[in-house]
């Protein structure tokens, strides 16, 4: 089985396509969205077509290469002596995150005659597909490939940029475009700027569904009795467990769901206090030297308790529309509370956000990386920066900068510096589902330039929902599956905390924690968009499935029966296992499928230390005036480990209390 979205590409203008929905969080996800936003850009001087002794052999011809998602197939024409077009005709990228890429890559082969580009910062994967797949349509025409990918392209830089407004932003993805909103929202003047191609960063690459507590749609969504026995088990959790104000909250929610089970318990329960609590605990993890962390109770209460309304504020101020009418529950959630998006992550969450901006006077730049903070008596006042063709840019703020730069899990030699969690296992670990650019770098410019305290580094969390083939984020949803080894055999509650079923994964799984995913077709959208088929299985039965991934059929069967039966009786007396959604059972016009998995490094639980404000604190204890900071950059709240969903209502909330603090200088 194969998805993939045909689509005409640009010949020599390129024109902007677009891609079908895919959402997803990806290994080194190095893809971007398509962001029309007029740019501050360097004067360029187009490198001239090289006179050469390239020839071709007159014609169209058709090249295949992998790209993130899948086959990316491309169509060159050309002359005797030029190419004459390149033209895109299918692929299966993720919508938005490709499109630069998409845009460019094809018009700049035919612009400057090479194949020798540079791949657009933040698409590398799709970039360098293409330029392959072009590649290899031209190996057939005769032409001299190892020639034209040695054809030069220069693009010289310009003069130095020099602007001032209320408050920079640093950062494209959700915290810094929710940033610049907000700044917007003050009235005041906001620059942001984006090392990549274009806005989105991990928070268009990852799933995007946003926890909120919401009793209107609850009251729309029916419960099970698996729910409820889950609930009743938050009733006799050890009071031991709950420190100062936690333990007066996990009091309020006995009292919530004792009261919830006396009455009605035919739709869905929920409460701010039962996802503080799943937070903490959740969150709570001892490390390899033995020290427990746990997430600060002002930064979880404030994410908690201001997430609803920061959805409603960001529909209500940009136009951005959420669905009224239905949860969902990616992998590590531990109950159905996220919200999803009505168009798609790159419309509802970055393209009415960035019109809200630009529409107020704010400004967006793109392919320009900051590298150096800008201090004055102590004070953050503005960033340098380098525009990708090497132009400086400085930027003065005049109330604050805001560090959005994300954490820097796609950096595994920094993940390992700081691990004090995983060990040796991240020596297995296949990839990332961040970006490229997720490098850390705005915590080593605050360190550098202001003494920036960091907290929580030591934990990475793994993301057990990731392809074994290069770890790009398949998504998933644990109550609708189970998870085999290659040998077969159920390993763990597949509706588990991430780091619990990645550990497991490594401990009974194959090389590198390889596992399948075992489930039907049709309950396992919107994750089947993301298919590949180097990943991915699909058959009529269970005994054909297991041949294809080389598991015994009667093992497979055996094991599938057994789940069914712990389904049917609401008691997994293996692992554990408390919410079930369907059985992995085939009906008429249905098929089974096998997805291969491994842990990836997908969100770095730790960064700047802040308080509820997003003020950045030093190593001394003090607020580094100037300095705000939310998303990924920070830590402190989601401590060992972050629940499924609680990273877009973490970027979002803290992105719109950053821009609001640095807009007024607060």
């Amino acid at each position: 089985m194969k998805q993939t979205t045909r689509m005409i590409c640009v010949l020599l203008s390129g024109l902007l396509l677009l891609a079908s929905f895919a959402a997803g969080c990806a290994s080194s996800v190095d893809e971007q969205p398509a962001n029309p936003t007029p740019t501050v850009t360097a004067n360029t001087e187009p490198t001239p077509v090289v006179e050469n002794s390239i020839s071709y052999t007159p014609g169209s011809y058709t090249g295949v290469a992998s790209g993130r998602n899948g086959d990316i197939v491309v169509e060159v024409t050309v002359s005797d002596a030029a190419i004459e077009s390149v033209v895109i005709t299918e692929h299966s990228e993720t919508e938005g995150l490709a499109d630069p890429a998409v845009e460019r890559i094809p018009a700049e082969i035919v612009e400057y005659q090479s194949l020798g580009l540079d791949t657009v910062t933040g698409a590398t994967i799709t970039s360098a597909a293409i330029l392959q797949a072009a590649a290899n349509a031209l190996e057939q025409s005769g032409a001299n490939v190892s020639a034209l990918r040695n054809v030069p392209v220069e693009k010289l830089p310009g003069e130095t940029i020099e602007k001032t407004a209320d408050v920079v932003v640093v950062g494209g993805g959700g915290a810094g475009i929710t940033a610049a909103v907000s700044v917007a929202d003050q009235g005041k003047s906001v620059i942001l700027i984006e090392k990549t191609a274009a806005l989105g960063g991990n928070t268009l690459a990852s799933g995007g569904v946003w926890n909120a507590v919401s009793p209107e749609i609850d009251a729309l969504i029916a419960s099970s009795d698996s729910r409820t026995e889950t609930l009743r088990s938050y009733l006799s959790y050890d009071e031991s467990l709950f420190e100062g104000a936690f333990l007066e909250d996990y009091r309020t929610l006995k009292a919530q769901i004792e009261e919830y089970l006396a009455g009605d318990t035919s739709t869905l329960f929920d409460s701010n206090e039962f996802h503080l609590i799943q937070s903490y605990l959740g969150g709570m993890r001892t490390g390899l030297d033995g020290a427990v962390i746990t997430g600060d109770y002002d930064l979880l209460h404030t994410l908690v308790w201001n997430s609803d309304a920061t959805l409603k504020w960001l529909m209500e101020t940009t136009g951005a529309e959420f669905r009224t009418d239905t949860l969902v529950e990616p992998i590590g959630a531990l109950w159905l509370r996220a919200h999803v998006y009505s168009n798609s992550k790159w419309i509802d969450m970055f393209e009415r956000p960035r019109d809200y901006v630009l529409a107020n006077g704010g400004e967006i730049l793109l392919e320009c990386a900051a590298d150096k903070l800008i201090t004055e008596g102590g004070a953050v006042t503005g960033v340098h920066a380098v525009m990708a063709d090497g132009t400086e840019v400085v930027l003065h703020a005049n109330n604050g900068v805001v560090l959005a730069t994300g954490g820097f899990a796609a950096n595994s030699e920094m993940v390992k510096e700081y691990d004090t969690y995983w060990g040796d296992m991240l020596d297995d670990v296949v990839g990332t589902t961040n970006i490229s650019a997720t490098v850390g770098d705005g915590i080593l410019m605050a360190q550098e330039a202001v003494d920036a305290a960091v907290t929580g580094m030591g934990f990475t969390q793994l993301n057990p929902g990731s392809f074994a083939s290069d770890g790009t984020l398949a998504l998933g949803n644990g109550s609708n599956v189970m998870y085999v080894t290659p040998e077969g055999h159920r390993f763990v509650d597949e509706y588990a905390e991430r780091d619990v079923i990645s550990i497991a994964a490594f401990e009974h799984g194959g090389e590198g924690g390889l596992f399948y995913e075992i489930g039907i077709k049709s309950q396992l959208e919107p994750s089947m968009s993301l298919w590949r088929d180097r990943d991915c299985y699909e058959a009529d039965t269970l005994e054909e499935l297991a041949g294809m991934i080389g598991i015994d059929p009667a093992v497979l069967t055996a094991e599938v029966e057994k789940y069914n039966g712990f389904v049917e009786s609401g008691v997994d007396t293996d692992f554990g296992k408390t919410v079930f959604t369907c059985k992995i059972e085939s009906v008429e016009g249905d098929s089974y499928i096998a997805r291969a998995m491994r842990p990836s490094r997908h969100h770095t639980m730790g960064g700047l230390k802040i308080d509820t404000a997003c003020h950045v604190y030093n190593t001394s204890g003090e607020i580094i005036p100037g300095l705000y900071a939310a998303g990924e950059v920070t830590g402190g709240i989601h401590a060992g480990n972050r629940l499924g969903g609680n990273a877009i209502a973490d970027v979002f909330v803290f992105g719109r209390i950053a821009g609001a603090n640095a807009a007024n200088a607060e």
